[in-house]
């Protein structure tokens, strides 16, 4: 995606206002719904990670893949199962393509 930055901000903006934790998703990779607390988290994960990267977007002459590669090397996923990190991190791959990053390089 050749996108301009306005661009990428914009759609990252888009973005966070999509509910990618509804109960059909869930349903969809036959996972049990973890409950209200726990799909609240992964929100504010996913919110948290996608406000990483605008802010990260907006700034000229960043490494925005070592900067993606640094927020999840320090990423805590300590409250999470791991069907649910599986969940936050192929929803913020999304994320990552419109920001520009290339997902194969990232380590997670």
């Amino acid at each position: 995606m050749n996108l301009t930055t306005e661009e990428r901000i914009a759609h990252l903006e888009d973005f966070k206002t999509k509910d990618w934790l509804i109960l059909d998703e869930w349903e969809d990779r036959d996972l049990s719904w973890p409950g209200d607390d726990v799909v609240e988290q992964m929100r504010l994960e996913i919110q948290d990670f996608t406000n990483f990267l605008i802010i990260h977007v907006k700034k000229e002459g960043v490494d925005l893949q070592a900067e993606t590669q640094k927020y999840y090397d320090n990423w805590d996923t300590e409250y999470f199962e791991n069907e649910e990190i599986e969940f936050i991190v192929e929803i913020s791959q999304i994320a990552m393509k419109i920001a520009g990053i290339n997902t194969d390089e990232i380590i997670i």
